[in-house]
């Protein structure tokens, strides 16, 4: 028994991009940038499927919290890969400098 149901189940193919998303992360944080628009180019076709099966295949209250906590954890994936590709200028990045030194770096 596959872990969401059938091939048809939303949640199946939400579990994939959740999967993906991650994979997407690792590979910016080892700088695989190719990795990432390959899976990049994946997350597309599961979308596209996605979306025909999502519009004929409603979702239980249960599903549809399970399908809230994997959005939110391929955003808070896709926010992590936004900064990895493009970090904040140095002068507004909060890591390179200590809270005392912010007035001295805006002024």
């Amino acid at each position: 028994m596959e872990m969401y149901g059938s091939s048809s189940s939303p949640l199946r193919w939400y579990a994939a991009l959740e999967c993906a998303s991650q994979e997407m992360l690792e590979a910016a944080r080892a700088g695989d940038w190719d990795t990432v628009c390959r899976l990049e180019g994946a997350c597309a076709v599961v979308i596209a499927r996605l979306r025909e099966i999502a519009r004929d295949t409603p979702l239980s209250r249960e599903e549809q919290s399970e399908r809230t906590r994997i959005l939110r954890a391929i955003l808070a994936n896709d926010a992590e890969i936004r900064r990895i590709c493009e970090p904040l200028p140095s002068f507004l990045d909060a890591r390179s400098f200590h809270v005392g030194e912010v007035s001295h770096a805006v002024h």
